[in-house]
């Protein structure tokens, strides 16, 4: 997430990050589910991600991909992985990658709330500073 977010988002982005309760779902929960809503279904989260925790969603996605964890759609060639960057759109989790697919969003969900945090805490810290200043050289 780029730095120039209001603050009201980022508190917004770290709320759903911290409310997150993972659903640890076997394969046969998820097969046959695009990867970004078998990652939801994951994560629990009804509805559509969007903004910064869909980026989020989308980079599990991407390395799941490029490690070949995640399927091709095509009924005929299921075992012929995507290697174009950013296709997942239409990927579907592997029975033998899910788990790894799993650990990788821990790991995802885990730098962006520390992140979003960092980044609050550096906006605090700037503006607790510059209040101080403020009444300093008053």
């Amino acid at each position: 997430m780029d730095d120039p977010a209001p603050t009201w988002e980022l508190r917004g982005c770290l709320k759903l990050l911290n409310t997150i309760e993972r659903a640890d779902l076997d394969y046969d929960d998820v097969s046959g589910k695009q990867i970004i809503s078998a990652l939801l279904c994951e994560c629990a989260v009804d509805g559509a991600a969007h903004g910064f925790f869909y980026s989020v969603l989308q980079e599990v996605a991407n390395e799941a991909r490029t490690r070949c964890l995640i399927i091709n759609p095509n009924i005929y060639e299921r075992t012929t992985y995507s290697s174009a960057v950013g296709n997942t759109t239409r990927m579907l989790p592997s029975q033998t990658g899910w788990e790894q697919t799993k650990g990788i969003l821990t790991r995802h969900l885990r730098e962006a709330r520390n992140m979003v945090r960092t980044i609050l805490q550096e906006r605090f810290k700037n503006k607790c500073g510059a209040s101080s200043n403020k009444r300093s050289t008053s």
